[in-house]
């Protein structure tokens, strides 16, 4: 016996709901988290590794390196998030 399941407009809406409820955008979102933290955490390691290289650089000038760094990829992960509301559809209920 074969049996074959035809989708009425009601399965396809149901599906369509399923997969918008999806908690995408926060799992996106949680992983741009990580990723920020975790670049931040290994940049001030190898800026502080190349800034020992060179003796002659004062503690201000490591400071301003660090925080362009820091501007640079808070940047990156705002627009990264914003990047995710437009792409990921919001949840409906």
């Amino acid at each position: 016996m074969i049996v074959i399941k035809i989708k009425t407009w009601k399965d396809w809406k149901k599906d369509f709901l399923d997969w918008v409820q999806e908690p995408r955008r926060k799992t996106c979102k949680d992983f741009v988290d990580y990723m920020e933290a975790l670049q931040n955490r290994v940049l001030y390691k190898i800026i502080a590794d190349t800034c020992d290289k060179y003796g002659n650089m004062r503690e201000g000038q490591i400071q301003d390196i660090t925080e362009a760094v820091e501007k640079c990829v808070a940047e990156c992960a705002k627009e990264a998030r914003k990047l995710i509301d437009e792409c990921q559809p919001a949840k409906f209920f």
